[in-house]
C-alpha cells in the first residue's frame, strides 16, 4: 500500500510539473491555435485542398516505399546469407550520412534538363525531351527516396535479421531451393513484420516531407506538403486553415496505413 501511494504521489507530482512546465506552456498555446482554427474554419478552407494532390502524394509516397523496400529487401538478403564486406557497409554509411535536401540537390544536378546526364548525352549526339525533374509523374522525387531509403531498409533488416533465418537458408540451400525460392519463401515471411514497419515508417516520412518534393517535383499537382506550407505562408486566413487541415490529413493517412501492421502483428501472437 506505502509502495502504491508513492507511486501514485510521484504520478501526481509529475503531472504538476508537466502542467506547470514549459511543456505545459507550449501545450496550453497549441490548444488555443487549435481551438481557434477550429472555430475559423470554414468552406472555403476546404476547397483549398485539392484531391489531385493528394492521391498524387499518395500514389508517389507508396511507389517510392514499395520499390525501396523491395530492392533493399533483396540487398539485404543476399548480404546476409551470400556475403558481407566492409566496402558494402561503407558505401550504405556515406548514402545514409547525406541529408535528404543534399541528395536531392545530387540528384537535380545529375537528372535535370540542364544536369551532367543530359550534358554528356548531348556531347555524344543524343538528345531527349524527356524530363526526370520537375515531372507531373514525380520521377525525380520517387528516384531520390529510393536511393536515399533503400539503405536504411538494408541496414535495419540487417540489424534485426534473426540466426534462425540463417539456418533456414542454409537448409534450402541443401534441398536445392534456388535463390529467389529462399527470397521469397523463406526470407521474407520470417522478416514480414520488420518489412511491414520500415514500410510504414518510409510512407509516413515521405508523405510528410517538405524540402525534397519541392525541389524536384512540378508546380502541378504538388506534394501535400508542399502546397500546406505554401497556404501557412499566406496572409489569407482560410489557407492557414487549409494548412492545418492539409497536416491533419497526412497525419491521418499515416496513420490508416499503420493500421493492417497492427492487425497483422497481433494475428501472429
Amino acid at each position: 500500500m506505502e509502495k502504491e501511494y508513492y507511486s501514485k504521489l510521484m504520478l501526481a507530482l509529475l503531472i504538476i510539473l508537466v502542467i506547470v512546465g514549459p511543456f505545459g506552456i507550449f501545450l496550453t498555446a497549441s490548444l488555443n491555435v487549435i481551438r481557434e482554427s477550429a472555430l475559423a474554419i470554414s468552406i472555403g478552407s476546404f476547397e483549398l485542398i485539392s484531391l489531385t494532390d493528394l492521391s498524387f502524394s499518395i500514389v508517389v509516397s507508396l511507389t517510392a516505399t514499395i520499390c525501396a523496400v523491395a530492392i533493399g529487401s533483396l540487398i539485404s538478403f543476399h548480404l546476409a546469407n551470400y556475403g558481407k564486406s566492409k566496402l558494402n557497409y561503407g558505401i550504405l554509411n556515406i548514402v545514409l550520412v547525406l541529408p535528404h535536401l543534399g541528395f536531392a540537390y545530387i540528384i537535380y544536378l545529375f537528372f535535370s534538363d540542364t544536369g551532367f546526364l543530359f550534358r554528356l548525352l548531348a556531347l555524344i549526339g543524343i538528345t531527349s525531351e524527356f524530363n526526370l525533374i520537375n515531372d507531373k509523374m514525380g520521377i525525380g522525387i520517387i528516384l531520390n527516396y529510393i536511393l536515399k531509403e533503400v539503405p536504411f531498409v538494408i541496414l535495419y533488416l540487417l540489424a534485426t535479421n534473426k540466426n534462425e533465418i540463417a539456418d533456414h537458408v542454409f537448409a534450402a540451400k541443401d534441398l536445392g531451393a534456388s535463390y529467389f525460392e529462399i527470397f521469397r519463401k523463406i526470407y521474407l515471411p520470417l522478416n514480414s513484420i520488420q518489412i511491414m514497419s520500415i514500410s510504414v515508417v518510409i510512407f509516413a516520412f515521405v508523405l510528410g516531407n517538405y524540402e525534397v518534393p519541392f525541389l524536384l517535383g512540378a508546380n502541378s499537382p504538388q506534394f501535400l506538403s508542399v502546397s500546406a506550407l505554401e497556404n501557412f505562408q499566406s496572409i489569407d486566413v482560410e489557407q492557414n486553415i487549409a494548412s492545418y487541415l492539409k497536416v491533419i490529413i497526412i497525419f491521418l493517412v499515416s496513420f490508416l496505413m499503420s493500421i493492417p501492421l497492427r492487425i497483422y502483428v497481433r494475428s501472429i501472437k
